[in-house]
C-alpha cells in the first residue's frame, strides 16, 4: 500500500523538471520504507527463506564481541527522557499537519506533482509519529533521522534557489520546512547510542576522569559521538595538571582483554582446526566490513575534488556569463565532500583502531597463555643450530614486534581492498579527460610492478634475517642483564657487552639492506605518477595532437597525485602484509612448541581429564620413562639423560625420601611427577586438580613481592595458620632483621634474602598452601643441623604435615628417617632401592643406603637468623635499603615538554651536518614541487593566444620560460622540462630518504652502544633496585622506536613545517586578500592544539612506563613457570597479565580517542581552508592557472595544518623513547675498566704476592654508618684463609671489597704490591676468581660456558672438566652437531644444581688466577664427590691464595688461618689450632656449640704438628 501510494497515476505524464521534483520527495521516503519493513519483520513471522538469508548474511559477524560475551555484570538499562520522545512526536505531528495542509492547498491549485510530493511526505510523517507513540525508541532512530536530515537538506537547497527570487512566502515556508526536520534530527541524536551500559562503573557525561570508571564512549549520544566531545573532561584535566595513571579511564568491557581472550578460547574449542589468522579475521569481521565500507566512500567520493577542479577551471576558461556561479557552486560541493571525509574518517579511525587493539590484545594474551602451557626447554637446538625453544628475548620480540606487525595490517586492511577501486575510477576519469592517452600510463604502472616483484622477494628474505638477528641481540642483552653480577665478578661484562654490540651490528647490517630496498621501492613508486603524467601528456600532445589546457593538465595532475597515494601505499601494504606473514609464522612456530600434558596444568584442565588420567588415590609412576624436552614436536633426538623406567607408589599421607648421588635424577623425578618431563612410556599417577600439589625447588623461586605475598602465593590469608608456618619454618628471627618484617619487598631473583632465607620462604609457601601433596627438592641443604632438626620436627613432622603426602629429596637421611615412611634411592636415572623403612631395615639395605648417601651437616657460623648459603648475592642490599619494606621504587616519568637536551642528544648522535643536509634536501623537494605546479600552469596558459602576461601565473620580471616556443608550435621543450623537474624531484627524494636512513642507523647505533656501555658499567646495586623488565623495555620498545619510528616522525614534522610555510607563502603571493582569514584559521589551529599536546604527551609517557611491568612479569613468569604450574596458579598469572595489559592499553586507547578528537576538528578546519582559498581566488579574478595553483596549495596548506600538530606531537612522543634512554645514560658508574697510567703486569698477581689490608673502612652510602671499621691484616702467598662471623659481621663486604664491588671509603688494599684502587676494574676482576653456590649458565655449549672469551685450548677445557669430575656425571652421546662433550649445548635448566657447581669450579680452575674467593662452592654435591672436589682444589690451587667465606666451620678447619669478624671488626686472626686452644675465644666458643667438637679437637692436634712458629697471627697496624 505504501509503495503504491508513492507511484504517480498511470495517466499522468510528468515533465522532466516535475519528475525531478517528484523524485526529490521519493528519495527521503525510502528511509521510511526501510524502517517500516524492519518493523514488519519484528511484528510478522519471517519465512524460512528469510531466516536462512538472514543467517547467511550475519554468519561472518557471528564471532564478533557481543553483550553476552561480557564476563562481568552489565549495568542497568539506559533511561530515556520521555520529554525527548514527546518532542519528537510533536515535531513529527507538526510536520504531518503542515504537509497535509500543503496537500490540501495543492488540490485547489491542481498541481499534480507537488500534490504527490506533499501527500507522500504527510503520510511518512504520520507513520513516524505513530511509530514513536507505539514503540518509543531507546536509541537514536537512525532511519528516521536520515529521512528528516535528507528532507532538511532538500529544503536548504530550495531555500538557496528562492533567495533573490522575491517569493518571500515560499522562502519562509522552505525555512520552516527545514527547521522542523533539523529539530527532529537534533532531538533524536541526543538519545543514548546504547540501550544498556556494559558495566556498572561507566563514566558519565562531564564526570571527572578516574581509573575506577570505564571509558565514557559507552554512554555517548549521537552528537557527542560525532564530535568526540565526550573526551573533553580529560583534556580539561590535562590543561590543569599532569595526568597520573589514576586519572585515565579504564577500558570498556568490550575492549577488556579477559573478555576478548575468553572469546578466543571458546572459538578454539568450537573450531579446533581453525588457524589463529582465521579467528582474528572472524572476531573482527564487523570492524573490517565497516572499515572497507567507509574507505570505499573516501575512495569513490574522493574524486569529487578533482572533478570539481575540472569544472571550476573549465568554467573560468569559458566566456559563459554563468561561469562564476558554476565555479562557486562546485567549490561549495567540494567543501561538503571534504566535510564528509572528516566525518567518515572519524568513524573509520575508531573502528580500525578497535580492530587493531583487539587483534593485538588477543595475540598478547595468547602468547602469555602459551608461555604458561609450554614445556620448559633448556639448551635444546633445532637442526639449524638455533634455539629449539623461544627464550625471553625472542618472546619479548614477539610481543613488541611481531604482534604489532600483524595487528597493524588489520588497521590498514581497507587500503588494500580499495586501492584497485581507486585505480579503476582514476583511469576511467583520466580517459574522460585525456581520452586514450590517459590510459597510456598503465604501461608505466606495469613496468613499476615488474621491477617491484624481485625487490619484494628480497625484502621478505631480509626481514626474516633481521628478525632472527634481533632475537639473537635480545637474547645476548637479556643474558648480560640477567647475569650482570656474575659477569662483574669475573670481569667479563665488557666482553659480553662487546658480544651484544656484535649481535647489534649484525642486526643493523640487515636493517641497512632493508633500507636500501625501501629506498629503491620508494624511488619507483614516488616517481611513477610523474612518469605516468609525462607518458600521458606525451601521447596527448604529440601523438594525439591535443591542447593541454590548464583544466585538463591540473585535473590530470590531481588524478595522478590522487593515484600516487594508493600506488605508493599499495606496494608498501603488500610488503607489510608479507612482513606480517613472516611475523605470523614466527608466532605460529612459538604456538606449536611442546606443551605440558593437560593434566599437568590448570588452564585447560577439567575433572574428566583428571578422572581419565588418574583413577584412585595413588601417587607415583607406573612403568614410566622420561626424558628432558627437546624443544620441538616430534623430535626423536636421543636425550643425554633418561629417567626410568620407574614403577613406584609413594605412601599417601606420609613422608617419603628420595636420595641418590649427584646427577642421579632426583630433581628429574619431581619434575616428572609435575609433568615437566617428556613421558616416553608408562603413566604418572598424581592428581594436580584444585591446587592439590605444592613444590619447593632446589633453587628457590620467589616473586618480586613482599615476603608475606610470597608465602601466601594467592591463597587467602589465615592469621593463625600463617603464624604457625612462620614458626615451623624458623622465619621469625629472619623477619626481625628487617624493619618492615614480612612486608619487606623481595627483589628480583630474591635479591633481598640470603640463600637460606630464600629456601625457607619457599618452604613456608609450600607448607602454607592447602595442597595434599608437597614435593620438596632438598630444602635442608641450605640450613645447618640445628635449623634442619627444627624444620624436620616442627615443619615436616609437625601439625602442618599431618595427613599430607610429602616427597623429600635430601642427602640428610639420618635426621629425616624418624618421620619418614618410605625411601627411594636413584642411581643414573633408575631405581636402585625402594621400600618402606621397615622393609628396607629388615632386608639390611637401609644401613647401606645411609652409608652411601648420608651427608653430614656442618655447623653454621651464623645464628638461625641467617643460615645463608651465599651472602655474596645479597651483599649490596642491606637493612638500611628496605626500612620501609620497599626495595624497588616506581619507575619515574618525565613531566612537561621533552627537554632540549634530549633533542640535542639525538641530533648529535645522528650528526649535525647530516641534519643540515636533510633540511636542505627537503627544501629542494618542496621547491621543485611548487615549480612543478607553476610550470604546469604556465604550460596550460601557453596554449591561449595573445597571452596577457600581466595575469600570468607568477608574474616575474625574469621569466625562465619566456623564450620557449608555444606548445602549439613545438611541445617537446615543455615535455623535456617537465621530465627534468620530475626526475630531479624523484632523485632529491631518494637522496633525502637515504640520508634519513643513514642518520637513523647512525643515531640508533650510538644510542644503543652508549646505553649498553653505561648499563654495563653501572654498579651492581643499580640492578638490585631496578627490575630487569624495566631495563629490557629500553632495549625493546624504546630502541625499536629509535630504529624505526623516530626518523619518520622527524621527516614528517619537517615536511609539515615546510609545506605549511611554503604553501601559505604561495597563496599569499597570488591572493594577498586571503591573509586575514588565513591568520584567523591558523589561530584556530593553534588554539585547539595545546590541550591535545598536553594530554597526548602524558598518555604516551604513562603508556611507556606501564609497559615495564608486563615485561618484568614475563621474565619472572619464565623463571618460575614450573612452580606456577606445580601450585596450579596459571589462572592467577593470566588474570594478572590481563590487568597489566588492560592498564597499558587504557592509556593507548584514550590517546587515540584524543587523537580522533583533534583529527576531526582539524579535518573540518582544513575543509574551511580549501573552500575559503578557492573562494578568494575566484573572487580576486586571477587567471585560471593561478587559481589552479591556489587550489592545490590550499589543499596542501590544509593538510599541512592538519598534520603539523599531530606529527609534531608524535615527534615529541617518539622522543620520549630517547628521553628514557638518556635517563639511563646518567646512571652512576663504576671506576674505569682500564687505567692506562697504572697497568698491572701480565704476571700479576704472582704466586709470591701477598694481600695487605690497611685501615680499611667501607660504607654503602655516605649517610650510612661504616660496615667495616679500620681493618688491617696480611695474607701471605699461597695461604688458605677462612673468614667466619655472624650475620652482619662484614664477611661478604670484605670479599666484595677485594673485587671493588664496594669501594673503600678509607684505607688501602695492596695485592702483590699494587694498590687495587688505582688499577682498572677489568684488570682487577679478571685476575681474581670467585666461586659461589649461585652459578650462572649461558645458552651455548659447555666450552662457551667454561671459556666465554676463548682464551683456553680444547685440551685445557677438557682437562678442567675432568679434574672437576663433571665428565663422569654428564652422559653425552655424540651427534653431528656435538661430537665432543665440550660441544654439547646447555642452558640454565639443562644441568642439575650439583652439575652447575662443578662447572663453576671448572671455570675457576681454567682461569688459573692466584687469588680465589670461595663461597660454599660444593653445597649441592654429595659427600663422596665433595671429598674428591676438595682434593682437586687443594692440588690445583695449591699455589694460590684461597679466601673462603665460611658458613660451616668444618669446611675451613684445615685452612692455614681463620679470620673472625664481629660487627665489622677483626676479633681474632690465627691458625685453627691456636684459636681452638684459646680459652674464651670467639672461634672456640663457636666450635664448642657444634656437634663435631670432638672432630675439631682431633683436627687441632693434627694441625698443631704441621704448624710452625712462623704462621702466627699477622696484623698490620
Amino acid at each position: 500500500m505504501l509503495l503504491s501510494a508513492w507511484m504517480p497515476p498511470a495517466n499522468i505524464v510528468l515533465p522532466t523538471e516535475a519528475l525531478w521534483t517528484y523524485n526529490s520527495a521519493l528519495w527521503p521516503t525510502l528511509f521510511v520504507v526501510v524502517a517500516a519493513a524492519a518493523d514488519t519483520k519484528h511484528i510478522l513471522p519471517s519465512s524460512i527463506y528469510a531466516q536462512k538469508a538472514w543467517r547467511a548474511a550475519s554468519s561472518p559477524f557471528r564471532n564478533f564481541m557481543k553483550q553476552e560475551d561480557l564476563l562481568d555484570p552489565i549495568g542497568p538499562p539506559v533511561l530515556v527522557s520521555q520529554l525527548k520522545v514527546r518532542a519528537m512526536i510533536v515535531t513529527a505531528g507538526l510536520q504531518c499537519f503542515g504537509w497535509v495542509g500543503h496537500t490540501v492547498y495543492e488540490i485547489y491549485e491542481t498541481d499534480t506533482v507537488h500534490l504527490l510530493q506533499a501527500g507522500l511526505l504527510a503520510f511518512c510523517w504520520l507513520y513516524v509519529a505513530l511509530k514513536l507513540i507505539i514503540m518509543p525508541p531507546k536509541t537514536p532512530p537512525y532511519l528516521l533521522m536520515s529521512f528528516a536530515a535528507v528532507q532538511a537538506l532538500q529544503s536548504l537547497w530550495s531555500t538557496s534557489v528562492e533567495v533573490g527570487s522575491g517569493h518571500y512566502w515560499a522562502l519562509v515556508l522552505n525555512m520552516l520546512a527545514m527547521f522542523l526536520p533539523v529539530l527532529f534530527t537534533w532531538v533524536a541524536g541526543t538519545l543514548p547510542m546504547k540501550a544498556f551500559i556494559p558495566s556498572t562503573n561507566t563514566a558519565g557525561r562531564n564526570e571527572l576522569p578516574s581509573a575506577k570508571l570505564t571509558c565514557p564512549e559507552d554512554t555517548v549520544n549521537f552528537w557527542s559521538w560525532n564530535g568526540f566531545t565526550f573526551v573533553q573532561p580529560i583534556l580539561d584535566l590535562a590543561s590543569v595538571r599532569r595526568l597520573d595513571d589514576t586519572d585515565v579511564w579504564a577500558l570498556s568491557p568490550y575492549f577488556g582483554h579477559k573478555n576478548i581472550f575468553t572469546k578466543f578460547l571458546a572459538y578454539r574449542t568450537a573450531y579446533p582446526n581453525h588457524s589463529l589468522l582465521r579467528f582474528l579475521i572472524s572476531s573482527n569481521s564487523l570492524d573490517l566490513f565497516l572499515d572497507v565500507a567507509l574507505e570505499l566512500w573516501s575512495a569513490i567520493v574522493g574524486f569529487v575534488p578533482a572533478y570539481s577542479l575540472q569544472k571550476i577551471l573549465t568554467a573560468l576558461a569559458s566566456d559563459d556569463p554563468t561561469a562564476a556561479s558554476t565555479a562557486y557552486r562546485w567549490a561549495f560541493i567540494t567543501f561538503v565532500a571534504n566535510l564528509s571525509f572528516a566525518q567518515v574518517d572519524l568513524y573509520q579511525r575508531w573502528h580500525t583502531r578497535r580492530c587493531y587493539e583487539r587483534t593485538r590484545g588477543q595475540m598478547f594474551c595468547l602468547l602469555h597463555y602459551k608461555s604458561l602451557r609450554r614445556q620448559q626447554v633448556g639448551g635444546a637446538t633445532n637442526k639449524d643450530g638455533e634455539p629449539g625453544a623461544a627464550d625471553l628475548g625472542k618472546i619479548v620480540n614477539l610481543m613488541q614486534g611481531d604482534t604489532y606487525a600483524v595487528a597493524q595490517r588489520f588497521w590498514e586492511f581497507s587500503g588494500i581492498c580499495t586501492s584497485p577501486v581507486r585505480f579503476i575510477i582514476a583511469l576511467a576519469f583520466l580517459y574522460q579527460v585525456l581520452g586514450w592517452s590517459g590510459l597510456s600510463g598503465v604501461g608505466v604502472v606495469l613496468v613499476a610492478f615488474s621491477l617491484n616483484y624481485p625487490l619484494a622477494q628480497y625484502d621478505i628474505s631480509v626481514t626474516r634475517q633481521m628478525w632472527k638477528a634481533k632475537d639473537a641481540r635480545m637474547n645476548t642483552v637479556n643474558e648480560l642483564l640477567q647475569n650482570i653480577r656474575f659477569l662483574k665478578f669475573y670481569g667479563w661484562e665488557y666482553s659480553w657487552a662487546r658480544k651484544a654490540q656484535t649481535a647489534r651490528e649484525r642486526e643493523l647490517g640487515w636493517r641497512v639492506k632493508r633500507n636500501i630496498v625501501d629506498v629503491a621501492i620508494s624511488f619507483i613508486w614516488v616517481w611513477m605518477p610523474s612518469a605516468t603524467a609525462l607518458t600521458s601528456f606525451l601521447c596527448y600532445t604529440v601523438i594525439a595532437g591535443e591542447r593541454l589546457t590548464v583544466a585538463k593538465a591540473f585535473t590530470s595532475i590531481a588524478l595522478f597525485s590522487y593515484l600516487q597515494g594508493p600506488m605508493v601505499a599499495f606496494p608498501g601494504q603488500v610488503f607489510a602484509m608479507l612482513h606480517a606473514y613472516v611475523s605470523m609464522q614466527r608466532i605460529e612456530a612459538f604456538l606449536k612448541e611442546e606443551e605440558v600434558p593437560d593434566w599437568a596444568g590448570s588452564l585447560t584442565v577439567t575433572p574428566s581429564m583428571h578422572d581419565s588420567h588418574h583413577r584412585g588415590a595413588d601417587l607415583g609412576f607406573s612403568e614410566a620413562s622420561f626424558r628432558w624436552p627437546t624443544g620441538s614436536t616430534g623430535d626423536d633426538t636421543p636425550s643425554r639423560f633418561q629417567l626410568g623406567p620407574l614403577d613406584s607408589r609413594f605412601p599417601i599421607g606420609q613422608l617419603s625420601i628420595v636420595s641418590g648421588a649427584t646427577g642421579s635424577g632426583k630433581s628429574a623425578l619431581l619434575a616428572a611427577l609435575l609433568g615437566e618431563l617428556q613421558c616416553l612410556s608408562g603413566k604418572v599417577l598424581v592428581d594436580k586438580s584444585f591446587h592439590q600439589v605444592a613444590f619447593c625447588a632446589q633453587n628457590p623461586w620467589l616473586e618480586h613481592a613482599t615476603i608475606q605475598d610470597n608465602i601466601l602465593f594467592g591463597t587467602p590469608y589465615n592469621a593463625e595458620r600463617y603464624q604457625v608456618v612462620l614458626d615451623a619454618c624458623a622465619l621469625r628471627p629472619d623477619l626481625a632483621i628487617f624493619a618492615a618484617g614480612d612486608m619487606t619487598e623481595i627483589g628480583e631473583r630474591g635479591i633481598t634474602l640470603s640463600g637460606g632465607q630464600r629456601a625457607r620462604v619457599a618452604l613456608a609457601r609450600a607448607m602454607y598452601s592447602q595442597a595434599g601433596v608437597i614435593l620438596l627438592d632438598d630444602p635442608l641443604a641450605a640450613v645447618d643441623m640445628h635449623t634442619a632438626q627444627h624444620l624436620v620436627n616442627e615443619c615436616l613432622g609437625g601439625h602442618l604435615a599431618r595427613g599430607r603426602t610429602i616427597i623429600l629429596v635430601t642427602h640428610h637421611l639420618k635426621v629425616c628417617l624418624p618421620i619418614a615412611a618410605f625411601v627411594l634411592e636413584l642411581d643414573k636415572g633408575k631405581i636402585h632401592h625402594q621400600g618402606t623403612i621397615s622393609d628396607l631395615e629388615a632386608q639390611g639395605r637401609l644401613a647401606k643406603i645411609i652409608e652411601a648417601e648420608e651427608e653430614p651437616f656442618g655447623d653454621s657460623v651464623e645464628q638461625v637468623a641467617d643460615n645463608s648459603k651465599s651472602d655474596l648475592a645479597m651483599t649490596q642490599v642491606k637493612k638500611e635499603d628496605v626500612t620501609n619494606g620497599v626495595l624497588i621504587e616506581e619507575e619515574t616519568r618525565a613531566e612537561g615538554r621533552v627537554s632540549p637536551k634530549t633533542y640535542a642528544t639525538y641530533f648529535r648522535a645522528g650528526g649535525v651536518g647530516l641534519w643540515v643536509l636533510i633540511v636542505a634536501s627537503q627544501l629542494l623537494i618542496r621547491g621543485l614541487n611548487i615549480l612543478y605546479q607553476v610550470f604546469i600552469a604556465r604550460w596550460g596558459e601557453a596554449y591561449e593566444e595573445k597571452l596577457n602576461f600581466k595575469h600570468q601565473a607568477f608574474n616575474m620580471s625574469w621569466n625562465p620560460w619566456h623564450r620557449l616556443p608555444l606548445p602549439t608550435q613545438d611541445v617537446w621543450p615543455w615535455l623535456v622540462i617537465f621530465l627534468v623537474i620530475s626526475a630531479f624531484g624523484a632523485f632529491a627524494l631518494v637522496v633525502h630518504l637515504a640520508l634519513g636512513y643513514y642518520i637513523s642507523i647512525k643515531a640508533s647505533r650510538r644510542l644503543f652502544d652508549a646505553l649498553l656501555q653505561r648499563l654495563t658499567r653501572a654498579p651492581a646495586r643499580f640492578f638490585d633496585v631496578t627490575p630487569i623488565g624495566r631495563i629490557l623495555n629500553r632495549f625493546t620498545s624504546d630502541i625499536n622506536t629509535i630504529d624505526d619510528t623516530l626518523q619518520n616522525s622527524a621527516r614528517n614534522c619537517l615536511l609539515g613545517v615546510l609545506n605549511f610555510l611554503m604553501s601559505f607563502g604561495v597563496i599569499l603571493f597570488l591572493v594577498p586578500s586571503f591573509a586575514p582569514l588565513a591568520l584567523l584559521i591558523a589561530g584556530l589551529y593553534i588554539r585547539i592544539a595545546p590541550p591535545y599536546i598536553r594530554t597526548a604527551r602524558d598518555l604516551r609517557r604513562l603508556e611507556s612506563v606501564s609497559l615495564s611491568p608486563a615485561f618484568a612479569g614475563f621474565d619472572e613468569l619464565l623463571r618460575g613457570i614450573v612452580h606456577i604450574r606445580a601450585f596450579g596458579m596459571e589462572n592467577r598469572y593470566q588474570d594478572r597479565f590481563y590487568q597489566r595489559v588492560d592498564k597499558f592499553q587504557s592509556f593507548d586507547h584514550v590517546y587515540w580517542l584524543v587523537n580522533n578528537w583533534l583529527g576531526w576538528r582539524y579535518d573540518c578546519l582544513g575543509s574551511v581552508v580549501v573552500y575559503a582559498a578557492t573562494f578568494f581566488a575566484l573572487w580576486s579574478g586571477i587567471r585560471d592557472g593561478s587559481t589552479a595553483v591556489v587550489i592545490v596549495q590550499a589543499a596542501i596548506f590544509a593538510d599541512a595544518s592538519r598534520q603539523l600538530i599531530k606529527v609534531a606531537a608524535q615527534l615529541e612522543l617518539d622522543f620520549n623513547s630517547v628521553e628514557r634512554v638518556t635517563e639511563y645514560l646518567e646512571v652512576p658508574q663504576e671506576a674505569p675498566a682500564i687505567v692506562e697510567s697504572c697497568r698491572a703486569p701480565a704476571y700479576w698477581p704472582s704466586t709470591s704476592g701477598d694481600i695487605i689490608v690497611e685501615d680499611l673502612v667501607v660504607k654503602y652510602a655516605e649517610h650510612l654508618p661504616p660496615v667495616l671499621h679500620s681493618l688491617s691484616f696480611v695474607v701471605r702467598p699461597s695461604e688458605k684463609i677462612g673468614i667466619v662471623g655472624r650475620t652482619g659481621s662484614g664477611k661478604s663486604t670484605l670479599a666484595m671489597s677485594l673485587l671493588r664491588m664496594v669501594e673503600a671509603t678509607e684505607g688501602t688494599i695492596w695485592l702483590d704490591g699494587l694498590d687495587i684502587s688505582r688499577i682498572g676494574l677489568e684488570e682487577l676482576r679478571s685476575r681474581i676468581t670467585i666461586v659461589s653456590q649461585d652459578v650462572s649458565i649461558f645458552s651455548g655449549t659447555i666450552r662457551s660456558n667454561l671459556d666465554p672469551l676463548g682464551t683456553a685450548t680444547q685440551e685445557e677445557c677438557l682437562q678442567a672438566v675432568e679434574r672437576c669430575h663433571l665428565s663422569s656425571l654428564i652422559a653425552h652421546d655424540a651427534t653431528a652437531d656435538a661430537s665432543a662433550l665440550l660441544d654439547m649445548r646447555i642452558g640454565q635448566d639443562t644441568l642439575s644444581a650439583g652439575e652447575k657447581q662443578l662447572l663453576a669450579l671448572a671455570r675457576a680452575i681454567l682461569r688459573r688466577t692466584n687469588v680465589i674467593l670461595m663461597d660454599e662452592a660444593t653445597s649441592q654435591v654429595d659427600e663422596k664427590l665433595d671429598d674428591q672436589i676438595q682434593r682437586t682444589i687443594r692440588e690445583e690451587l695449591s699455589g694460590a691464595i684461597v679466601i673462603t667465606i665460611a658458613h660451616r666451620l668444618k669446611t675451613v678447619m684445615d685452612y692455614d688461618r681463620i679470620l673472625v669478624l664481629d660487627q665489622g671488626k677483626i676479633v681474632e686472626f690465627d691458625t685453627p689450632s691456636r684459636l681452638l686452644a684459646k680459652k674464651g675465644g670467639s672461634f672456640r666458643e663457636m666450635c664448642r656449640k657444634s656437634a663435631d667438637w670432638s672432630y675439631f679437637m682431633s683436627v687441632m692436634g693434627k694441625t698443631s704438628e704441621r704448624q710452625t712458629e712462623g704462621t702466627g697471627s699477622t696484623l698490620v697496624g
